[in-house]
């Protein structure tokens, strides 16, 4: 992943950026441009870091802007998406402060190169929320995040519950970690690694997940096959369900059945729960995306008409990797299994039951009471 340069190029060069082609589209129709001190008028950012994780667009992108657009009808949300690349999404928060925007909502691509952007965006006068993520900038105005340690602590400690249940209580595991160059990756990793490493069990293949993508897991996943052995094994941690598909993938390439392994994941995707409800994947967790999406809109909305923060909103204080307090809002999380995949339906959860139970899934769901 490319970082971009520490020489940023200067706002007065804005007009320029604007007119270069970027992955952003408006919920509205753009208007004139504005100028960067003339602020309070309503227009949000909305950025999101890559296509690889199919939420972005599928879920927090539409959560957003319809809420956005429930709380002011005559705000403007203009979203992005960096496609993975740092310099992309450089250039889309340069285009957006160009054009005047009040607020940019930031899941950075690059953790080290998101704080050159909220460095650009505090000295043009734009409030940053970092969604997502901790950004470790003390210019970060506010943080949506959760506990993230305790995400891979779920994730690891329900692998290890579910093992024991099936009277398993030793053995090799293999751990297929999330994108290290994401502040959210070691976090998780570390999280998971505080309930395994004194679990009973062994930590026999680890591997870091470049980009969060499910090849690059699938990748590893054969070698730590091969390392270790297909019949050596009882359990895989996966940071996400993306990296969960390429484990599960792997696993059928060698011959293993998966239901026989269980595989961790994380973020409710559709292709996950699907897995999880075919006994391929063990556990997802509920991100409420229904829930922080929503309400991260009614903080950036605000924000962005020079409100206040709502105070039903901002419920704690998140810390930068620097250890720097920034007020936020918290979201809790669930980890989900075949027993309480229910709550990730329609209308507890974010998706229709027609989403998730297609014809192929529909014996399924019949088994796990969802129809």
């Amino acid at each position: 992943m490319s970082r971009p340069s520490p020489m940023l190029r200067t706002l007065a060069a804005g007009a320029a950026v604007a007119a270069m082609a970027l992955t952003g589209c408006s919920a509205k129709n753009s208007g004139d441009s504005a100028s960067a001190s003339d602020h309070g008028q309503g227009r949000v950012a909305f950025m999101m870091p890559d296509l690889i994780t199919p939420r972005w667009d599928a879920q927090d992108k539409l959560v957003f802007e319809e809420e956005a657009k429930k709380a002011c009808s005559d705000c403007k949300v203009t979203y992005y998406n960096a496609k993975g690349d740092a310099d992309t999404q450089l250039s889309q928060v340069q285009a957006a402060i160009a054009n005047g925007v009040d607020v940019i909502v930031l899941a950075p691509t690059d953790k080290t190169a998101a704080v050159n952007m909220v460095n650009l965006a505090h000295d043009a006068g734009v409030k940053v929320v970092s969604y997502a993520t901790n950004i470790d900038s003390p210019k970060v105005d506010y943080i949506v995040t959760t506990d993230v340690p305790k995400i891979g602590a779920q994730q690891a400690q329900s692998l290890i519950d579910g093992l024991k249940a099936k009277g398993i209580t030793s053995g090799n595991l293999i751990q297929i970690n999330g994108d290290p160059s994401d502040d959210f990756g070691f976090r998780y990793k570390a999280g998971a690694h505080s309930v395994l490493d004194k679990s009973g069990f062994t930590i026999a293949a680890e591997y870091d997940a470049a980009k969060w993508d499910g090849t690059n897991a699938q990748t590893s996943m054969d070698q730590a096959i091969t390392a270790v052995g297909k019949d050596n094994f009882v359990g895989v941690y996966a940071a996400n369900d993306d990296l969960a598909g390429g484990v599960i993938a792997a696993m059928k390439n060698a011959g293993i059945d998966p239901s026989t392994r269980p595989v961790t994941g994380q973020d409710g995707s559709k292709a996950g729960l699907q897995r999880v409800l075919a006994g391929e994947q063990y556990n997802t967790i509920n991100l409420p995306i229904k829930l922080f999406a929503a309400k991260t809109a009614d903080l950036a909305v605000a924000l962005a008409q020079g409100k206040k923060a709502p105070s039903d909103i901002i419920n704690g204080t998140g810390e930068t990797p620097s250890g720097d307090k920034i007020p936020a809002y918290l979201y809790p999380t669930e980890v989900i299994t075949v027993a309480n995949v229910g709550n990730m339906i329609e209308p507890k959860g974010f998706w229709k039951l027609s989403d998730i139970c297609t014809p192929e899934y529909q014996a399924a769901c019949q088994k796990a009471g969802l129809q």
